[in-house]
Parts: C-alpha cells; sequence; structure tokens
C-alpha cells in the first residue's frame, strides 16, 4: 500500500500533534508524581508494572485517591500517545523508503 502526499501530510500532522500531547501529558505526570510523592509514585508503578501480589494489589486499590487515579490515566494516556507517535513514524518511514516509481503507474 502506498500513501499519497495527502496521506503523508496527514500522518506528519498527527505526528507534531501527539508530540505536542506527549510533551502535555509528561508535564503533568512530573507535577503529580511530585505532589505524590516518591514512595506512593513508587507503589503506583508496581501497580501499573502488575509487580504486586493479589492481595497488595486489592489493598492498594482501595486506597487510591483522585490524584492516583489521575496519574494512572496519565500512564495510560501516554502509553497510548507513544504507541500511535511510533505507528504514524513508521508510517511516514516506510513511504520515504519506498522508490518514487513505485507509487507511479507502470506502462
Amino acid at each position: 500500500m502506498t500513501l499519497s502526499n495527502d496521506d503523508v501530510q496527514f500522518l506528519e500532522q498527527m505526528v507534531r500533534q501527539l508530540e505536542e500531547t506527549i510533551r502535555e501529558l509528561s508535564e503533568r505526570e512530573q507535577g503529580l508524581m511530585r505532589a505524590l510523592g516518591a514512595e506512593r509514585t513508587a507503589q503506583l508503578r508496581e501497580l501499573w508494572a502488575s509487580q504486586l501480589g493479589r492481595e497488595e494489589e486489592l489493598e492498594l486499590r482501595r486506597s487510591l485517591d483522585w490524584r492516583d487515579r489521575e496519574l494512572l490515566w496519565m500512564w495510560a494516556r501516554l502509553k497510548r500517545a507513544r504507541s500511535a507517535r511510533v505507528e504514524a513514524g513508521q508510517a511516514i518511514m516506510r513511504r520515504a523508503r519506498l522508490p518514487s516509481s513505485a507509487s507511479e503507474p507502470g506502462p
């Protein structure tokens, strides 16, 4: 599948928007982590990475407050935005590797 110039422009715009979103979310993430403190952030990272035993996880989930949930939500959004950024970048790179004659119809 070849991408048209319009497709590439769309992907490039999408990448710029995703980079801005990632920057904004990262700033908010840092602020939340400072507000929560290193110990609570470490606990939430363990929860996020599924590194806790079942009882520990249940106990931690019961104790989550709004800021804890917001940080977990932030990590989920960052993960999705970064994945989308990678996919868009890969599509642009695939397009860049195609010879220019590949998009032109044959004789």
